[in-house]
């Protein structure tokens, strides 16, 4: 587990011009959205953020293990005896972890909003956290695609992957949420409303449920990517 961590907190550290960047934009919108904001404007921010939160960890995960080729450091990483698995899932955490950062921003900055207009916040941290599953989802199901694919390739399978059900449902077909849990996510906070629906999330959109439903398919694509991974030729530098 240590060896996880450590190479999770190695990417997030390799990443800090996107961590800025990041970090900074939130805190300037979020500025710009309060000044004069309304009730509609602070649910838009949240609705807003919620699909830049899933697309930033798919764009972080699909270049990941290619540009850890490039620069030979995946050799000396496997060459102290990490295991494949262990460094897929180190990846897997330090998307994971700037995925974390990027909610916790965005929550902060709706809480912020939502007190500048006296709205009533009592299920964010339940959709934040379900946010966060639903991010790892998909880091994890990019990082599976990029493994097969050339990165701009793979950025498009994952997307197919992730956004299959609303291509299902154009014609008319049922599809458990359950099975596609991020675009459940993305889906509730487009049917919240301003008001009750609002105050209880979590029991009128099953976020939880859709929070355990993430982990366990970032879990499973976990697994598969560690299988399809140990059949890839690691040594042979891309261009």
């Amino acid at each position: 587990m240590r060896a996880i961590l450590l190479i999770g907190a190695n990417f997030v550290r390799s990443q800090w011009i996107v961590l800025t960047i990041m970090l900074t934009y939130v805190t300037g919108i979020a500025i710009v959205f309060g000044i004069h904001s309304q009730p509609s404007e602070v649910l838009f921010f949240l609705q807003l953020h919620t699909y830049y939160a899933i697309i930033l960890s798919a764009l972080i995960a699909v270049p990941a293990i290619q540009n850890e080729r490039k620069s030979r450091r995946i050799l000396a990483v496997l060459s102290k005896g990490i295991y494949r698995w262990q460094y897929l899932a180190g990846l897997l955490s330090g998307c994971a972890m700037i995925s974390a950062l990027f909610c916790l921003a965005v929550g902060a900055a709706t809480l912020f909003l939502a007190r500048q207009v006296a709205m009533p916040m009592e299920g964010l941290p339940s959709f934040m956290a379900a946010l966060f599953f639903g991010c790892m989802a998909t880091a994890s199901v990019a990082l599976f695609c990029s493994i097969l694919l050339h990165p701009l390739i793979a950025l498009g399978g994952a997307s197919i992957v992730l956004l299959l059900p609303l291509a299902i449902e154009a014609h008319g077909w049922h599809v458990t949420r359950a099975l596609f849990p991020v675009a459940s996510i993305a889906r509730a906070v487009l049917e919240w409303s301003l008001g009750s629906d609002f105050r209880h999330p979590i029991h009128t959109h099953g976020l939880g449920r859709m929070a355990v439903a993430s982990l366990i398919q970032a879990v499973l694509f976990l697994i598969c990517s560690a299988v399809a991974f140990t059949r890839r030729d690691i040594t042979t530098a891309l261009e």
